[in-house]
């Protein structure tokens, strides 16, 4: 046991998954409900009586020596964003080496990654989130866009497409070989679900472009990405890709617990099993234990070399005792040295 804590005690703390803090300016713009909970609109109101909630509560006014009320800890935590200093973000980080960052949020809202330098010990990381890449790629494009006469469109169209895969495909291998980047990050669970196609048909996704194209606001569609047939392809492009570079670096899927954007049916890890198998050397990190789906993911990650549980976010949006139950269901097969930890 006394090895077991003296190796605790000497291991870097490395928070494999984390999103940039929001800048001072924004911060208003997001209800502190949201700390606990992926609730949205009126329903995160309902947040206060939850156990997360409470427990959370209890643990913030312990730090913060104050009331054990909500509006207390509001307080005592709008203070602390006054200071001006980074001491108080600099308490939270104690003890993290480093931070893998998916800067895929909105940067104007955001810190960089590289700012959170200052609150680790080591320098920071990117997480490349795959949709980000295609979206600004997309827009970028669409900006330079003139829309030919009809004799033209199929032409024009064609090119289009072809223009963003070259850049899709460029940004993606540039990424791979950047050191500053660690592994990519996909949202497709939330923008289709993880019941991946078995291959990818390019022809199809052209078709998806040239749909967008013709339908009505483009623009609207490329910055935020949500088609059924171009999403999966894109994921399976970025796979194929790291597989004949050999390269290393791995995708991170967001799974189950998430906002009311997903289909809670379709986010379950298990759906990705055929993609796993057709992927054997590009490792795969179920991120947020997959809840409430964890059995599943933890027969993944023991039955595939390349699956790798992550039990992040469910700390502390679930209850405690959900939260023992989720390392209980994770290590009821996952292999102990495949478990991540993150803070989302």
């Amino acid at each position: 046991m006394e090895e077991l804590r003296t190796a605790v005690k000497m291991t870097p703390i490395i928070d494999h998954h984390a999103h940039n803090l929001l800048l001072s300016s924004e911060l208003e713009a997001h209800s502190m409900l949201s700390i606990t909970t992926e609730a949205t609109g009126s329903a995160i109101d309902q947040t206060t009586s939850t156990l997360a909630h409470l427990r959370a509560v209890r643990q913030l006014a312990n730090i913060l020596n104050c009331e054990d009320s909500w509006n207390s800890v509001q307080a005592h935590l709008a203070a602390k964003r006054e200071l001006g200093d980074d001491s108080w973000e600099k308490y939270c980080f104690r003890g993290i080496e480093t931070v893998l960052i998916d800067d895929g949020l909105d940067a104007e809202t955001v810190h960089s990654y590289q700012w959170h330098d200052r609150l680790t010990r080591s320098g920071c990381k990117r997480i490349v989130r795959i949709e980000k890449v295609a979206e600004t790629v997309l827009s970028t494009l669409w900006s330079a866009y003139q829309r030919p006469s009809e004799e033209h469109v199929p032409v024009a169209h064609s090119r289009f497409f072809e223009n963003f895969i070259l850049s899709f495909r460029d940004q993606i291998e540039s990424a791979m070989k950047d050191e500053m980047v660690v592994g990519f990050k996909t949202v497709v669970c939330y923008r289709t679900g993880l019941a991946l196609p078995d291959s990818m048909d390019q022809n199809a996704a052209a078709s998806s472009i040239y749909a967008m194209l013709d339908g009505s606001d483009p623009k609207k569609k490329f910055q935020r990405l949500a088609d059924d047939v171009l999403s999966p392809f894109l994921v399976h492009l970025t796979a194929e890709l790291l597989t004949r570079e050999h390269c290393k670096k791995p995708i991170q899927f967001h799974t189950g617990l998430g906002d009311n954007d997903i289909r809670l049916r379709f986010s379950s890890s298990s759906h990705l099993q055929p993609f796993i198998e057709k992927f054997p050397s590009v490792p795969i990190v179920l991120l947020h234990a997959s809840y409430p789906f964890t059995k599943e993911a933890g027969y993944l990650a023991s039955t595939y070399c390349n699956v790798y549980l992550d039990i992040g976010e469910v700390f502390p949006m679930v209850s405690q005792e959900g939260q023992e139950n989720v390392i209980r269901e994770a290590l009821e097969l996952c292999p102990s040295e495949k478990l991540m930890w993150s803070t989302e």
